[in-house]
C-alpha cells in the first residue's frame, strides 16, 4: 500500500491503454495522454479520492516527465495539474512543444 511509504510509489508507462499508472494496492492512479505526430499530449490525471491529498499526483507527474525527457519525447499538456507541476519545476518547461497553444 501506498500511503505510508510514497517513496515505494512506481509509475510504469502503459501504452495499450495510453496512460502511466500507478497500483495504490486497492485502487489505481493514472495519467491519461494521446500521440500527436512526434508528441505525447498528456490529457488528464486521476487520483482516486480515497487516495487524494498524499502527493500521488504530483509523484506521478514526476515520473511521467522523467520518463518524457529520458526518452527525448516532444510534450504538449492539457491537463491542469501536469501544468501546475511544470510551473513549479521550471526544469520541465524544456520539454514543452510551446508552438501547439493550449488555450
Amino acid at each position: 500500500m501506498v500511503n505510508d511509504k510514497m517513496e515505494e510509489l512506481k509509475v510504469i508507462n502503459n501504452p495499450e491503454h495510453h496512460r502511466f499508472e500507478a497500483d495504490l494496492g486497492d485502487d489505481l492512479a493514472y495519467i491519461e495522454y494521446a500521440h500527436f505526430k512526434n508528441h505525447m499530449v498528456i490529457m488528464h490525471t486521476f487520483v482516486p479520492e480515497s487516495h487524494r491529498g498524499q502527493g500521488i499526483a504530483s509523484r506521478m507527474i514526476k515520473q511521467a516527465l522523467e520518463y518524457i525527457k529520458t526518452n527525448k519525447i516532444a510534450l504538449i499538456v492539457y491537463c491542469p495539474a501536469v501544468t501546475k507541476y511544470i510551473n513549479s519545476h521550471p526544469e520541465y518547461k524544456v520539454l514543452l512543444d510551446e508552438t501547439y497553444p493550449r488555450d
